[in-house]
């Protein structure tokens, strides 16, 4: 089967590695059997998908892993770690909470929500000074000009 990264994180797969298939209709639980990157697209093959037809069906499925098999580095976190948290200001001032991530070529960007007004904070070191998922906190760095 050929599947497209959404993720950075597509690199945790490797055969024996338990993902989750999970289409419309179903989700699927399987072992990947062998991965081999081509392109900007993966191929790989699971243990339990035994034929054509059945690999068909599951066309356009999304692949997931299950958390406890994620490795993370520490300040690393996963995007529903962050969707949620309150955003602070290093002087305290709640700025709103993270509602979505954008992920583009550089970097990801938070969307920060306040009552009707959005701001979109660039997740770079620059900006974002701690993520507390413990404590539902991302502290910000207060820079001129970029709540106003």
């Amino acid at each position: 089967m050929k599947a497209l990264p959404l993720s950075n994180k597509f690199v945790v797969l490797a055969p024996e590695t338990p993902v989750y298939l999970c289409t419309p209709s179903e989700v699927r639980q399987c072992t990947i059997r062998s991965l081999r990157h081509m392109g900007r697209y993966f191929i790989f093959s699971c243990y339990d998908i035994t034929d054509r037809q059945m690999a068909l069906s599951l066309k356009g499925a999304m692949i997931t892993v299950p958390t406890a098999s994620l490795s993370l580095a520490e300040d690393e976190f996963l995007q529903e770690e962050i969707i949620g948290l309150t955003a602070i200001t290093t002087g305290g001032a709640e700025i709103g909470k993270v509602i979505d991530i954008l992920q583009t070529r550089a970097h990801d960007i938070y969307v920060v929500r306040r009552d009707e007004k959005e701001y979109l904070i660039p997740a770079v070191r620059e900006f974002i000074v701690k993520i507390l998922p413990e404590e539902k906190k991302i502290i910000l760095r207060e820079m001129e000009g970029l709540f106003d």
